[in-house]
């Protein structure tokens, strides 16, 4: 039986129950509407509520079940009898329950199953600021998805993306989400027992805002600053840490939160990259760096608990002076945040234990600045955060999928590590029985073979021959988009076999896919992802491997890649941010 994530104790027994069409089911407790909803709306199988004796399957609460999201399944020949303290609980044995009937049809296997989570919360945050804004159809989706991997937190990282009534200066041709589809949506997470949590970035990464007039005075740096990494920029991107910023974010809150069920708020906070260089330099020189983003924090998070939220933000600037910790109130979630596979959570987390505080990890999906995946890495940066987060008693783990530059990946990149992240946080001990292809298969693509699946992964492994690894982004990602200024250092960095290599494995992707012809229609729209990120990879081991002096010409044209690419963003996402994102094509050189 290839149950998923897998549970943590199941005991086959003889016998089979048969079903067949809509399942009765008997709730022997006084279910709340939220319950009912989920039974008649999501579960794969159909169920249908009666009081009658004929019930195949009965649900009942019970408090010997410690967990909160704990059950236990047990089939028997002439019924099944689902069992928690909590409805939540029981709609993860639902969720199991209908795994089993796809597998099996008519005839499940008797068993029983003792089933709870390794991690309390388990969350995917989806970058929807850098550029792609999923269509609500497609988020939809996701929120099913998430549901039946038994993930019960989602967030949508937002800088700019919410339409704020008063600003739209800043998100009109970002296709934001409105007040009203956001309501939308928590509805659907909240039938699917998921907290969808607000997520607005209230300190740093506000570029998108303080680029326009109307907001510089906000910002630290109003004129610009020289960021440590992509040098200078015109605008600032860190608010300045005193009460007009705070009144401002405040004002965005009272806007923003009204339309969420959740009783939280991702304020974020990460990367305040010029904080000290203009507004605040005096204070910084004189307190020191750390002190002043601490007093500015805990005037959000005063913010954000008088408004009844609990505040969740990135941890990097505290983790930079531990000790800082300890002034964080009680309740505040700090975010330990790390995508290399070397990250050291072990430390970071043994810190943040030591503090007293609430934390999650977040790894990452890998995907970003890479085309089509970064698979060893994601597994091992999973892996590993989700293990020291169980050691050191972490609340939950926050699975990020980020779109930094341009966001070029599409999301059907992310199914790997929405896998993995999923296996692992609900059972650790999982780890050497993930059938992922299998997983990504049923649980995304529903086709008839595994040959898409197989594909995606081979997509995130196809760079693996190249031995350099730059930071958080692959070798072909950074030639691909490479300048004809830049392109000679990025070429000089390359290796001539790795390269053909690569070329090779993609190539073979690129054939395998044209021999499938019969796929249902999510299926084949991420084979035409899977084909078109082939391609952008293939052009820029050609172009790298052209830089450094062989004679390889292109098979398409750059722009003629970047047509589909446009077509194919339109299939699942807003048109808000395309222009921005395929604008880097058109800079890069051939």
């Amino acid at each position: 039986m290839d149950l998923f994530p897998l549970p943590q104790k199941t005991e086959p027994r003889e016998g089979s129950l048969e079903v067949a069409g809509p399942i009765p089911a008997r709730i022997q407790f006084e279910a709340t509407r939220q319950f009912k909803n989920a039974l008649e709306t999501f579960a794969p199988v159909f169920f249908t509520t009666t009081e009658s004796s004929v019930a195949k399957i009965e649900l009942h609460k019970t408090e010997s079940i410690v967990n909160e999201e704990g059950y236990r399944l047990t089939i028997h020949p002439e019924k099944a009898i689902a069992e928690s303290r909590s409805e939540m609980g029981m709609f993860r044995a639902l969720v199991t329950f209908s795994q089993i009937h796809r597998e099996y049809g008519h005839a499940l296997p008797c068993l029983a199953i003792e089933d709870y989570p390794d991690l309390p919360v388990r969350g995917f945050m989806l970058d929807i600021s850098r550029c792609r804004v999923p269509t609500q159809e497609s988020l939809f989706d996701l929120i099913d998805q998430l549901a039946k991997l038994k993930y019960n937190q989602l967030q949508l990282y937002t800088e700019h993306t919410f339409a704020y009534k008063d600003h739209s200066e800043v998100w009109r041709d970002a296709s934001p989400l409105t007040p009203e589809e956001i309501r939308a949506l928590d509805s659907y997470c909240h039938d699917r027992y998921i907290e969808l949590v607000p997520n607005q970035n209230s300190f740093g990464h506000m570029e998108r805002w303080l680029r326009h007039d109307a907001y510089k005075r906000l910002a630290e740096c109003p004129q610009g600053y020289e960021h440590p990494i992509l040098g200078r920029l015109p605008w600032g991107g860190t608010l300045k840490p005193n009460q007009e910023s705070i009144d401002f974010v405040s004002g965005l809150y009272d806007e923003l939160l009204p339309n969420f069920g959740s009783k939280q708020l991702n304020i974020g906070g990460d990367e305040p990259w010029e904080l000290g260089q203009g507004w605040s330099k005096a204070r910084v020189a004189e307190e020191g760096k750390h002190p002043v983003y601490l007093e500015h924090l805990l005037a959000i998070e005063r913010q954000v608990a008088q408004r009844g939220r609990r505040m969740q933000f990135w941890g990097d600037i505290i983790l930079e002076s531990p000790e800082l910790a300890r002034s964080i109130p009680d309740e505040a979630i700090g975010i330990i945040w790390g995508y290399e596979a070397n990250h050291p959570f072990a430390n970071q987390c043994a810190a943040y234990a030591r503090s007293g505080k609430p934390f999650y990890v977040a790894p990452g999906t890998s995907n970003w600045n890479s085309i089509g995946g970064r698979y060893d890495n994601m597994r091992v940066n999973i892996e590993t955060a989700i293990q020291e987060a169980t050691k050191s008693g972490a609340e939950g783990m926050l699975l990020t999928c980020w779109g930094d530059f341009g966001h070029h990946h599409f999301l059907s990149t992310a199914y790997p590590g929405l896998i993995w992240g999923s296996a692992l946080s609900w059972n650790r001990s999982s780890k050497n029985s993930v059938n992922d292809i299998h997983a990504i298969n049923t649980f995304f693509l529903n086709s008839d073979d595994q040959t898409i699946a197989t594909l995606l992964v081979r997509l995130a492994n196809a760079q693996r021959p190249i031995s350099r690894a730059p930071h958080n982004r692959t070798v072909l990602n950074d030639i691909l988009f490479a300048t004809a200024e830049s392109l000679p250092e990025e070429s000089a960095k390359t290796n001539s076999s790795e390269l053909h290599e690569t070329l090779s494995e993609l190539s073979e992707i690129k054939t395998e896919l044209s021999e499938r012809d019969s796929m249902n229609e999510h299926a084949a729209r991420v084979s035409r992802e899977i084909g078109l990120a082939a391609d952008l990879l293939a052009f820029a081991a050609r172009k790298g491997l052209r830089a450094i002096g062989e004679d390889m010409a292109h098979e398409e044209s750059l722009h003629s890649i970047a047509a589909r690419y446009r077509a194919l963003w339109l299939e699942s996402n807003r048109p808000g941010g395309l222009d921005e994102s395929a604008d880097y094509f058109a800079r890069a050189g051939d």
